[in-house]
């Protein structure tokens, strides 16, 4: 497939020599000046957390010198208008006095979502199951290969491909790499692989940050290969009251039953189901 050679070059390639234009002019294709109430957010953005500390900043900074960088945007219908980059200007927009705001009507031959994609690598980092799920997405929606995806966002085919295979990984260990708690590289460790599986001294480790990727890996062989007849019975068990559990035990028959459960009311439940 070939790649769109007007994508990463900024809004001075939507803008070119265009001259500023009013919201009523449906011909022109330059600066747009569009009442902030008739501006919504694209709700299959790639990034959906915001720093609310970092949007008053930028609030102060529009307050102060006004909306310098236009809004990009795309028809939603015949009077309204979706966002496809700014957001974190628009959010911050509405902390102020400001009635309209400057933007650019994205052109029918480029793509929305690599236009708000690429604007939220460049301005701000987005959160890894962020950027994973946004690759993916337009993997899917172009058919693009990881090469020619790479080009188009400006990131190396390694750094794409790494980073879809993150979406194997177990939610439990992709919830650490989504906080910051573990690197790529320890994610890459563990694609596969899921909690119950690791050793409990190897699994605080990593929770607590205190194993390098070079002994997490070393550690590999410390992954109990669990034998099929425990993990029956633990399915026959988990079917049966309804709740995820966990069954250990030693050579010398000792060991336990650990029943999971995710909230209060979960656990309210499960303590009277046992009580009767």
């Amino acid at each position: 497939m070939a790649v769109n050679k007007k994508l990463g070059k900024g809004l001075s390639s939507l803008l070119g020599n265009k001259n500023i234009g009013s919201i009523n002019d449906s011909e022109n294709r330059g600066l747009l000046l569009i009442p902030i109430e008739k501006i919504f957010r694209d709700e299959s953005q790639p990034r959906k957390k915001f720093d609310i500390e970092k949007i008053d900043e930028l609030a102060q900074s529009i307050k102060k010198n006004g909306l310098i960088q236009p809004l990009i945007v795309t028809k939603r219908n015949i009077d309204t208008y979706l966002l496809v980059a700014g957001e974190r200007r628009w959010r911050a927009a509405q902390k102020t006095d400001l009635k309209a705001l400057p933007a650019l009507l994205l052109p029918e031959d480029l793509d929305k979502d690599e236009i708000s994609l690429i604007e939220n690598i460049q301005r701000e980092d987005l959160k890894v199951s962020e950027e994973a799920k946004a690759y993916q997405q337009l993997i899917k929606k172009n058919e693009y290969t990881h090469e020619e995806l790479s080009k188009i966002v400006g990131k190396s085919r390694s750094h794409i491909t790494n980073l879809l295979r993150i979406l194997d990984l177990d939610k439990f260990f992709f919830d650490l790499l989504n906080d910051g708690k573990i690197s790529m590289g320890h994610a890459r460790a563990l694609i596969g692989k899921t909690p119950e599986e690791l050793d409990e001294d190897t699994l605080n480790k990593i929770i607590t940050g205190k194993i390098s990727v070079r002994n997490l890996e070393i550690n590999k062989n410390k992954i109990k290969t669990r034998e099929p007849n425990l993990i029956h019975e633990e399915k026959v068990l988990s079917d049966t009251i309804g709740f995820k559990t966990k069954i250990t035990y030693s050579k010398k028959g000792k060991g336990s039953v650990k029943i999971f459960y995710e909230n209060l009311e979960q656990y309210n439940f499960l303590i009277n189901k046992l009580k009767n």
